[in-house]
């Protein structure tokens, strides 16, 4: 049901963006609000966020899957691939087959989910069905923050418009909702301490960074309203989500440790 509903999710956002005054709107101002950030260290800040997104999946994501693999919980990590691997993949596909956006940048007509947004997200939820039952709330909220705030750089680097985020959390939901089932046990040992720390060291390192690279920005987001609203409906987005798939393999895991 949860799968269906992130489904229904995308068609949501997609039709919210293309098909209401409001949606065209909103995403309108905000992209503009988004390049009004621009300057010289722009193209710097913009080859940071991709660099986050590479580093997330291919170090955190992989060392995940090495993790769950080692401890011979290969249902989990085969859960977890299919979270990292085939969200990006539905978002390559569907960037491909529908319609551009008028009235946008070039760049950001064919951007509908965003892949990055996707990234972020599905990292997250892999991660929480990685977590053990009486941590997976934690894991969640880290997710959420993370998602959120991968997802409002989107936003206020003008790479993605806030329809875009939304739609590509949504599809991360659908795949994990199904990847679940692969996994119906919870894991008993929690995620080894040092892929914890190698992954918040990463995030720190990239956190001191953009703020390196972008000087004022909280300052700026205050001033240009249209980002803080932005920000604010992809971090309710982003928490929603999360609790969603916390909630939804949550009866199945405890059903499946008292049996």
């Amino acid at each position: 049901m949860l799968a269906v509903l992130a489904a229904l999710g995308v068609v949501g956002f997609r039709l919210l963006g293309t098909r209401t005054q409001f949606g065209e709107n909103f995403d309108f101002s905000a992209i503009k609000d988004g390049l009004a950030l621009g300057g010289r260290s722009l193209n710097s800040s913009n080859a940071l966020l991709k660099a986050i997104s590479v580093v997330s999946v291919a170090l955190v994501g992989a060392l995940l899957v090495a993790a769950l693999a080692r401890r011979r919980r290969f249902d989990v990590a085969l859960a977890c691939s299919v979270i990292l691997i085939a969200p990006f993949l539905t978002t390559e596909f569907l960037k491909h087959e529908l319609a551009g956006r008028a009235g946008f940048p070039q760049y950001l007509t064919h951007g509908f989910p965003s892949g990055h947004s996707t990234v972020a997200m599905s990292l997250g939820l892999a991660v929480t069905l990685a977590t053990p039952l009486d941590r997976r709330r934690t894991a969640a909220l880290a997710a959420a923050i993370y998602a959120a705030l991968m997802g409002s750089a989107l936003v206020f680097n003008a790479w993605h418009l806030p329809s875009d985020v939304g739609g590509g959390f949504c599809v991360a939901l659908a795949w994990s909702a199904v990847a679940a089932q692969l996994a119906p046990r919870p894991v008993d040992d929690a995620i080894p301490l040092r892929l914890w720390i190698g992954a918040a060291v990463v995030v720190a390192l990239a956190g001191v960074a953009a703020v390196t690279l972008r000087p004022g920005l909280s300052f700026t987001i205050t001033v240009h309203g249209r980002l803080f609203e932005a920000a604010a409906g992809i971090a309710v987005t982003a928490a929603v989500c999360c609790a969603a798939f916390v909630y939804a393999i949550a009866p199945r895991s405890a059903s499946a440790t008292r049996s």
